[in-house]
């Protein structure tokens, strides 16, 4: 499946999802599902705001807040919560999956973990645990920055 494809079928769950709930989709509501769905970063409220204010000016935080709190009660984006930093949502998969983030600039990438059974019945079983989500984050510097400093991978 081609990315642009991945968005629109992201796109599509999202507003299923929240027209499901009898959430009225206006379009400064679609434009922001559409930026959510299609961006390869995991942007915060603000960065939202700012990319769906050029089409629509008059967009408050309050809407997308609003947006966002819809889409995580439909389990259509992931919320990750940072201290001293803004929250950051993922729209491109509902599903946990690990993380690894810089710690200079903030920036998100998907990380792929080999070699490892980390499913929800595995951990259950080996702890006692229900176990019902996740969340994986791995921390560094990444290769723009370690440029930057003279350092390397």
């Amino acid at each position: 499946m081609t990315q642009t494809s991945q968005a629109q079928s992201r796109l599509d769950e999202m507003t299923a999802s929240l027209v499901g709930r009898l959430v009225f989709i206006t379009p400064r509501r679609a434009k922001l599902l559409e930026t959510l769905a299609g961006t390869d970063s995991y942007p915060s409220v603000s960065e939202l705001q700012a990319q769906v204010q050029p089409r629509y000016p008059s967009t408050r935080l309050a809407t997308v807040y609003n947006t966002i709190e819809l889409l995580k009660e439909c389990g259509q984006v992931l919320e990750m919560e940072f201290s001293g930093s803004a929250n950051r949502y993922d729209g491109r998969g509902a599903t946990p999956h690990p993380r690894v983030v810089c710690l200079e600039c903030e920036c998100i990438d998907d990380a792929e973990i080999i070699d490892s059974d980390g499913s929800y019945a595995s951990i259950a079983q080996t702890t006692g645990y229900e176990v019902s989500s996740h969340r994986l984050e791995f921390y560094g510097t990444c290769p723009v920055c370690q440029a930057r400093s003279g350092g390397g991978a």
